[in-house]
């Protein structure tokens, strides 16, 4: 994508190949989208002081030192996004995690499914039985594909490594269970 060959209306290539990722960048900057820093402060978020806040990788540490300097705040929220180190156990960032759960709930809040037409009305039996007993990715894929599941995943979560030991399933809802 730093590389690409775009077209034009006709479907001809374009002289010139266009690096989606700078491009990018500079929309955010043209639409003045907040900073990394600025992005974090917005949702009461500790921003970063240093770039060894945001990453343990020394060649990203490198190359943020050379485009950006010291100067942490000039942090675009794209390459901040990207750089910054993974939650562990998890596939995102933190900022990226929070930014997740605010959504995620506000999809939920906002389905009538779970909210206004959560009833028999809406559902059959099987189906609020299904919804009031899955917790998990991994519990569709056993109530679908169970001899994948049987044969290929250990865990209790499909977003887990496969082989690696399950926790204990629990059919209370997450809100009403006491925090650990």
């Amino acid at each position: 994508m730093r590389n690409l060959v775009a077209h034009d209306v006709n479907g001809e290539d374009r002289p010139s190949p266009v690096d989606l990722a700078a491009m990018e960048i500079y929309r955010d900057r043209e639409r003045g989208v907040a900073r990394y820093n600025e992005f974090r402060k917005n949702l009461l978020m500790v921003p970063i002081s240093s770039w060894e806040d945001l990453t343990d990788d020394e060649e990203v540490i490198a190359a943020l030192h050379e485009v950006y300097g010291n100067d942490v705040e000039k942090l675009d929220l794209l390459v901040g996004l990207h750089a910054e180190k993974k939650i562990k156990g998890f596939a995102i960032s933190e900022t990226s995690f929070f930014i997740f759960l605010l959504i995620a709930s506000r999809r939920l809040e906002a389905d009538r499914f779970f909210t206004t037409n959560f009833n028999s009305k809406s559902y059959t039996e099987k189906g609020l039985e299904w919804v009031n007993t899955t917790e998990t990715l991994k519990d569709v894929i056993d109530r679908h594909f169970p001899g994948m599941t049987n044969k290929w995943m250990k865990c209790s979560s499909a977003f887990a490594v496969w082989d690696s030991e399950p926790n204990q399933t629990s059919y209370i809802p997450l809100y009403l269970r006491p925090a650990p």
